[in-house]
């Protein structure tokens, strides 16, 4: 038996209710009193939520009731059985009212023990379909994490091929592409880095060879190898240089050659022009110094001479074909070569240079051998090109790299986008592994419960264990007897035999007049369903002296005349309950609750009202207003909650005064002019401003319509206004009336 409910947070509109200390206790008959969206269903879901423990639609509700054998809160299942009428009971046990309805189990005492069997496979089928859907969702769950993971991994892949002319990459192509994944490879940031480089290049143009110029010896031979051409031209430097021609030396020629270097070309220029006189000082030229001069520039020393100047001339083509070697600019080269192109770039201009510089040398040593013919020297020059043909080599190898990217760029791409791609999943293969393992195990599971297992203590499949609860049931069942009872109660209820109930395989169908019934109307789907929990309560499933029964608005729908039906079938249906709850929106049902309640002890009244609070609504549980218990209509509360208003400038707070105010006007008119008329006539006879009286008549009568409209703000100020204008009239005109509800409502 429930005891107190202490608190509820995250329940809808009660989203943070605790109850105050001088709330009374829950006694056996309990009655809610609340307007219509004030929280009567919602509490009543609660109430059916507690044999389970958990709440399908709000999965973080906390709640805490006191009950007769402790404390209950969520996941602590109610030991107590509970039946709840209320719009989600309606849908799962009749639906739309044109299809079965569920059959009502009675069962006989010779058929009891097949009951207890039917009640435990039904707890084991419970039991294991819960256990399905357990698993069901966490394999859901589980899935979400994978799907989420793909997603997050595809944009991540994505991002980084952007801007590349590929497809987007999404979450189905990152699971193909995973499917794919044969060997996980997780590739450096550098390497990385290269292949997204690859991913946003645009295609290079081809990058001609680097290459020394051909060089021959001589006129008539084919060019050779720089490596090679080097070598016999430093052999030649260095056998020139040992190498001396036999002369009558001049020693103040040999002893300076510079000057032996301008008599040289004197004397040929004087052959050439046969001058008799030396073009210097315009004397005559002795003879025998001629023939001295001739005799010291010897033919083997011209001879030598030549192949000195030869030599010079093969060096200087050597060296030019050293500097003139033409190199690709480094912006032709792709991005992730460029580094490397600017390295190697340097390593050659410093060879070339050292080459340079070596054959210089060597040059410089032919120089002086050519004005020291006579002597021999001793050559220790060298010229070393492994250096240079090495850096040679290695900007050739860049230029390779980089003319086989450019012939088969697309393939590069691809290679570069299936790289990073193979990276990216390769970073979470553990975890998507991890949860395929999961999801296989969890898979496996479902199928043994499904199936069933001499490991789990039960080989029986659910199929099996559902066909034998209908078996049994058939045997144990009065359909029969369940149907001819509802339409005993279904002809009580409404006074009249067309409507009867039709046993068939399903359940029960409803019939007018032997026919199937269509088009009911909604007192008689009110009656129905209510007639219907009525017959419930005495199923085999729900023991009703030790259980809880809960009723929220069985009157919704009905007439006036059917309000005194419902009452009196609720009133004997939970005679023998254990504990009793109704909840109402209808003051005259309310009134015949109260009436039929005065002469019990073991009862409470509670209200459920609704506020705003912080930008919500939010209802709380509250004693019923004593106005309500005391008077025989709901006029006095009516007029207490227009005396009590207080604006507090939202649309929300005021929405329901007008109808509360039209309710109020009206039931004033028929007592201070009781005529036949309507309200507009009624109220034109009443001595008061007119304007006023205006006021409160256009206020009343628009907004407590349905206008199709939408939200007029200006409902705030005209609210306030006019239940101010409203209580002022019934002042002037009844002021011995109107100070006796003051002073009620004060």
């Amino acid at each position: 038996m429930l005891v107190s409910i202490k608190k509820i947070k995250g329940l809808g509109i009660f989203s943070d209710f605790s109850a105050p200390a001088e709330l009374q206790k829950l006694k056996r008959y309990n009655v809610f009193y609340g307007d219509n969206g004030t929280g009567k269903t919602t509490l009543s879901n609660l109430f059916a939520a507690l044999p389970e423990g958990t709440h399908a639609d709000h999965p973080d509700l906390d709640y805490s009731l006191e009950t007769s054998v402790g404390q209950l809160v969520p996941g602590q299942k109610c030991p107590t059985g509970i039946r709840v009428f209320n719009a989600d009971y309606v849908q799962a046990n009749i639906g739309r009212f044109d299809g079965p309805i569920r059959p009502i189990l009675i069962v006989g005492q010779d058929n009891k023990q097949l009951a207890d069997e039917v009640r435990t496979d039904e707890t084991a089928l419970a039991g294991r379909e819960a256990l399905i859907e357990a698993e069901k969702k966490a394999v859901a769950k589980v899935g979400k994490e994978k799907d989420t993971a793909f997603s997050a991994i595809a944009k991540t892949i994505g991002e980084a091929t952007s801007g590349t002319t590929l497809r987007n990459f999404r979450k189905p192509d990152a699971e193909k592409a995973f499917a794919k994944l044969v060997t996980p490879q997780i590739h450096d940031e550098r390497t990385l880095e290269k292949h997204r480089a690859t991913l946003h290049q645009q295609q290079e143009d081809q990058i001609a060879g680097i290459a020394v110029p051909p060089i021959a010896a001589g006129p008539v031979e084919a060019p050779i190898a720089l490596k090679d051409i080097i070598a016999r031209y430093l052999g030649t430097a260095h056998a020139l240089a040992r190498r001396t021609a036999q002369s009558a030396a001049i020693a103040r020629l040999t002893a300076n050659p510079d000057i032996a270097g301008w008599v040289e070309a004197g004397l040929q220029l004087h052959r050439n022009h046969e001058s008799e006189t030396c073009e210097f000082c315009a004397q005559g030229l002795p003879a025998d110094r001629i023939s001295a001069l001739a005799e010291h520039f010897s033919i083997e020393d011209q001879r030598l001479k030549s192949d000195i100047e030869n030599a010079q001339a093969f060096g200087t083509r050597i060296s030019h074909a050293i500097r003139s070697i033409e190199l690709p600019a480094k912006s032709a080269f792709y991005g992730e070569l460029r580094p490397e192109w600017i390295a190697k770039e340097a390593e050659f201009q410093v060879a070339q240079t050292a080459l340079s510089e070596q054959m210089g040398a060597v040059q410089s040593l032919l120089s002086r051998k050519l004005t020291e013919r006579t002597v021999s020297l001793d050559p220790t020059e060298v010229i070393e090109p492994s250096g240079f043909l090495a850096a040679i080599d290695a900007m050739s190898e860049i230029v390779r790299r980089h003319n086989a990217k450019s012939a088969d760029f697309e393939r590069e791409k691809a290679e570069a986008r299936t790289a990073i791609e193979t990276h990216y999943l390769s970073g979470i293969h553990g975890q998507i592994a991890a949860l395929e393992a999961e999801i296989e195990n969890k898979t496996r599971r479902i199928e043994t419960l499904t199936n069933g297992s001499a490991d789990s203590g039960d080989a029986r499949s659910l199929d099996s264990i559902r066909a034998l609860i209908a078996e049994r049931k058939a045997t144990i069942s009065s359909a029969h007897a369940g149907s001819a009872e509802l339409s005993k109660r279904i002809a009580t209820f409404l006074g009249r035999t067309d409507l009867t109930f039709e046993s068939i395989d399903e359940g029960y169908r409803v019939l007018r007049r032997g026919k199937a019934a269509k088009r009911l109307s909604e007192g008689e789907k009110t009656a129905i369903a209510f007639v219907y929990f009525i017959v419930h309560l005495n199923d085999n499933d729900f023991n009703i002296q030790d259980g809880i029964v809960v009723i929220d608005d069985p009157i919704s729908s009905l007439d006036s005349s059917s309000i005194y039906q419902a009452f009196s079938f609720l009133k004997n249906a939970v005679k023998n309950a254990k504990q009793v709850i109704i909840l109402t929106h209808n003051f005259d049902f309310l009134k015949l609750l109260l009436n039929w309640l005065s002469r019990i002890n073991n009862k409470s009244h509670y209200m459920l009202i609704c506020s705003e609070a912080n930008g919500a609504r939010q209802s709380k549980i509250a004693p019923l207003d004593t106005l309500l218990e005391k008077h025989p209509t709901e006029y006095h509360y009516l007029f207490k909650t227009l005396y009590q208003y207080r604006s507090d400038g939202t649309i929300q707070s005021c929405y329901h005064i007008p109808n509360v105010a039209r309710k109020v006007l009206e039931t004033f008119l028929e007592f201070h002019v009781p005529a036949n008329g309507n309200t507009y006539d009624q109220l034109s006879k009443t001595n008061f401003d007119e304007d006023k009286k205006t006021a409160i008549y256009k206020f009343t009568n628009d907004n407590s319509h349905i206008t199709g409209k939408g939200f007029d703000p200006a409902i705030v100020a005209e609210t306030q206004k006019n239940v101010a204008y409203l209580l002022e009239m019934i002042e002037a005109v009844a002021p011995l009336h109107f100070n006796g509800l003051k002073s009620i409502s004060e």
